[in-house]
C-alpha cells in the first residue's frame, strides 16, 4: 500500500510518499522556489545580510552573519575581538530561540501525551514557565545586540551599526544568571523519555575550525587534511528530484545527517555520553543539551564583554574599500552548516549567488532513516509505522522554507 500523507508541527509544508510493501519513502517539498540567489544578483554586497536572513524567520541570524562572513571573506576584511564576540552571542541567542521553539511546541508533545506544545501550560506549568523564560532571555539578547529578535538590524560588513551599553549587557548576565534552572530544564525533560530505538548508519556532517568533518573519514586523520570550508563545493553536493521543490544535499553525494547531533558528535562536552549517534531520534537530546551549552556560553561570553575596557558606545563598524571579489561565509545554524558564496564587480554589484541550507542536507539522510525506521518495525501496524515517521521527521527539525531559499 502507499500513502502520501502531510506532516504537521514542522516548518513548512512536505509530506511522506510511503511504500509500506517496500519499506521505502519519498519525503515531497511542497513548497514553492522563493529563488533568493536570483534576487541577491544585482543588489549590492551592502545588502546581502538584510535580505538573506528574510529566507527565514526561525534562524534569520545565522543567515545574516554567513552573508556577513561572506563580504568580510572577499574583502580580507578583519572584524575586532568585540564584533567577533558580539556575533558569538548573537549565535548563542539564535540557537536557543530555535532549539526551545522546536522542543516545547514541535517535536516534545509527541512524547508528552499532548497535541501541542500550549497544552504543557496546563500539564506541567513549571515545563511550560522554562520553555518561556528561554525563549525570552534569547529574544532579549538578540534585540539587544541584533537590533530585535528576529532579521538583524544593527551588523554591517566589518561590524555593527550600534553596539549595546554596558548597562544592557549587565542586564542580560543577570537575565542569564536568573534562567539557568529554566535552561536546563529541557534536557531534564528528555532524559527521562524513552525515544523510539532506531539504528541508522548514519554520516555526521559538521564545521569546525574552517574544516567540513565528517564521521566517515578516518578517525586517525589529523584535523587539517579535512576538506577545508572554503572548497565546501567539492564535499557539499546537491540534485534535483522530481518531487521535491527543494535540493537534495550529501557529502560526496551521500546521505548526511547534519545538526545539533553532529555537532557533539565532535565536541569534547561530557553530556554527549546520553546519545545514540546511529539514532536520529536523539537529535532531540542533542538539541536539549545545546540549550543548556549555548544558555553556559552566552553568560561567558557577557562576562567576558564586561570585563573588557571597551565603553559598548557608538560603532565599531569598519570602512572598507569596495573591489571585485568573491567571498565565502559559513556557519553552524541550529540545524546544521549553512554556506553562502558571493562574487560582485568593482562596484559592489553581485553577480553571482550560491546558498546550500542545513535542512537541504539532512533531506537525504530524512528518506535513509526513514527506510530503515520501516525495515525495522515491520511488525507494527501501518497506523504505528506512520506515527514513527512523522516523529522521526519532527526530530530531524526541518526548515522547509529554507530548504526552498
Amino acid at each position: 500500500m502507499i500513502t502520501d500523507k502531510y506532516i504537521a508541527k514542522i516548518e513548512g509544508h512536505g509530506s511522506l510518499e510511503t511504500d509500506f510493501s517496500k519499506s521505502q519513502v519519498k519525503l515531497h517539498i511542497h513548497e514553492g522556489e522563493r529563488l533568493f540567489e536570483g534576487l541577491l544578483v544585482g543588489r549590492t554586497i551592502e545588502e546581502s545580510h538584510w535580505i538573506t536572513p528574510r529566507i527565514c524567520g526561525v534562524c534569520p541570524i545565522a543567515h545574516n552573519l554567513a552573508s556577513l562572513r561572506a563580504c568580510e571573506d572577499g574583502l580580507k576584511i578583519e572584524i575586532s575581538e568585540t564584533t567577533e564576540l558580539l556575533r558569538e552571542l548573537m549565535v548563542c541567542a539564535q540557537m536557543m530561540q530555535s532549539h526551545a521553539l522546536h522542543l516545547f511546541f514541535l517535536s516534545l508533545p509527541d512524547y508528552l501525551g499532548i497535541d501541542r506544545g500550549t497544552e504543557l501550560a496546563q500539564k506541567n506549568p513549571k515545563d511550560f514557565k522554562a520553555a518561556l523564560d528561554i525563549k525570552e532571555v534569547s529574544d532579549d539578547i538578540a534585540a539587544v545586540v541584533a537590533g530585535r529578535n528576529v532579521h538583524p538590524t544593527t551588523t554591517t560588513i566589518g561590524g555593527f551599526h550600534k553596539i549595546p551599553t554596558r548597562e544592557q549587557l549587565e542586564k542580560l548576565l543577570q537575565k542569564i544568571k536568573q534562567t539557568r534552572a529554566s535552561a536546563g530544564r529541557a534536557l531534564n525533560i528528555c532524559s527521562k523519555i524513552k525515544f523510539p530505538e532506531l539504528k541508522v548508519d548514519l554520516e555526521l556532517v559538521t564545521q569546525k575550525k574552517e574544516k567540513i568533518l565528517s564521521n566517515k573519514n578516518d578517525p586517525s586523520t589529523p584535523l587539517r587534511v579535512n576538506p577545508s570550508i572554503k572548497n565546501y563545493k567539492e564535499v557539499i553536493t546537491e540534485e534535483i528530484r522530481n518531487y521535491s521543490t527543494a535540493k537534495f544535499g550529501g557529502y560526496k553525494g551521500r546521505e548526511i545527517m547534519v545538526g545539533a547531533l553532529a555537532r557533539l558528535y565532535f565536541s569534547d562536552h561530557k553530556e554527549k555520553e546520553i546519545l545514540d549517534f546511529q539514532n536520529p531520534f536523539h537529535n532531540n537530546i542533542a538539541q536539549a543539551i545545546e540549550i543548556l551549552l549555548y544558555h553556559k556560553q552566552a553568560g561567558k561570553i557577557l562576562e567576558q564583554l564586561l570585563a573588557s575596557k571597551s565603553d559598548f558606545d557608538g560603532t565599531s563598524k569598519s570602512d572598507f574599500d569596495v573591489y571585485a571579489s568573491e567571498g565565502i561565509g559559513a556557519i553552524e545554524a541550529p540545524r546544521g552548516g549553512l554556506y553562502h558564496e558571493l562574487r560582485w564587480n568593482n562596484k559592489g554589484i553581485i553577480t553571482y549567488a550560491n546558498i546550500i541550507t542545513p535542512t537541504v542536507q539532512n533531506l537525504t539522510s530524512i528518506e535513509k532513516s526513514a527506510n530503515a525506521l520501516l525495515e525495522q518495525n515491520k511488525e507494527k501496524t501501518q497506523k504505528e509505522k506512520e506515527r514513527l515517521l512523522e516523529m522521526l521527521v519532527r526530530a530531524y527539525d526541518p526548515c522547509i522554507t529554507c530548504s526552498v531559499h
